[in-house]
């Protein structure tokens, strides 16, 4: 129970954070995917590099291990075409979030060099 507590506190302070960028403040918020106009998913633009490769490398580890569940079940024909839906579903999320950190990262890199 007090990790749904906390879980959804840090989600309501991510939240809180997200909207005090769009609103004007100090904090820039930096959207994980430029292409989606409305995308709410990002970082703050102060991240370090080092902070934003550590995320990137959670969700890959997130990734392999959806990835590691996927092969060790002993028939995917008995997963549920639902279950199997959301497994791929996260697959692709996780793999896009990695790879827009791992691309912030290398751009706070440089930056950081300059």
């Amino acid at each position: 129970m007090n990790e749904t507590i906390t879980s959804q506190s840090v989600t309501s302070r991510a939240v809180s954070d997200s909207c005090d960028a769009y609103s004007g403040t100090e904090k820039d918020f930096t959207p994980l995917r430029h292409d989606e106009p409305h995308c709410v998913i990002g970082y703050l633009s102060s991240a370090s590099a080092l902070d934003l490769y550590d995320a990137a490398t959670l969700r890959q580890s997130a990734l392999i291990g959806v990835l590691c569940a996927l092969s060790s079940a002993p028939e995917l024909n008995e997963l549920s075409p639902s279950s199997l839906q959301n497994c791929i579903q996260a697959i692709r999320i996780l793999s896009e979030d990695a790879a827009a950190l791992y691309g912030g990262a290398w751009q706070a890199r440089q930056a950081e060099r300059h």
